[in-house]
């Protein structure tokens, strides 16, 4: 009996170190347990990128012409003042200088008896020309204005010649100022302009038909 009692007793003994070493503590176990759910990813969300603004609708006007480039920069310098950024465009263009009366289509001798005869009648400007390519006139008088040239070209004309009224012109290079300004701005005006009366306002040319 006494075998028997010290044999189930340590067959006792043994289970319970078995069940101490073999299973881990509870704590081990909550742990192990808890541990996934701490390293779980968040789900990302998918943000959608949102498309740029539009730019605010503007136009482009173009005002002028300036007589010369200081009066292009004063009026730029007005347009800046707005917060605006006109830029200086340069046209080149014909005007009126003046009416020149001549007699062409003489030789050199026949110049010269045209100048005697001119000269006795009192037309004391007249001369003949030098360049080449006017060779064969003689200028009767070089006016501002119309009335005269009329004038003096009737005055030729009861001498027996055949006088040429010519409107003589000039190129000059005009000063226009682009600025593109918000549609919601109001539109430009000359008046806004010192000697506006010689301004115009428009829109500005499509690139490569004038400008």
């Amino acid at each position: 009996m006494r075998s028997l009692f010290f044999a189930l007793l340590f067959s006792n003994l043994a289970f319970l170190a078995w069940s101490y070493w073999a299973r881990p503590p509870q704590s081990a176990v909550a742990a192990a347990t808890a541990a996934p759910a701490a390293s779980v990813v968040p789900l990302l969300e998918l943000v959608t990128a949102r498309p740029p603004s539009p730019d605010p609708p503007t136009r482009c006007r173009s005002i002028g012409p300036f007589a010369n480039a200081s009066a292009a920069s004063a009026a730029g310098d007005a347009l800046r003042s707005h917060g605006w950024q006109p830029r200086d465009r340069g046209v080149e263009t014909s005007v009126a200088d003046g009416y020149w009366v001549y007699i062409g289509q003489l030789t050199a001798a026949a110049q010269r008896g045209v100048l005697a005869r001119l000269n006795a009648a009192g037309i004391h400007d007249a001369a003949s020309m030098a360049q080449p390519e006017q060779s064969d006139r003689v200028s009767v008088g070089f006016f501002n204005d119309q009335t005269h040239a009329v004038r003096r070209a009737e005055q030729v004309r009861q001498l027996g010649f055949k006088p040429v009224l010519d409107l003589h012109q000039r190129t000059v290079t005009a000063h226009w100022l682009d600025v593109t300004i918000p549609a919601t701005e109001p539109d430009l005006s000359a008046k806004q302009f010192q000697n506006s009366a010689a301004l115009q306002v428009a829109d500005c040319p499509v690139k490569g038909l004038g400008g």
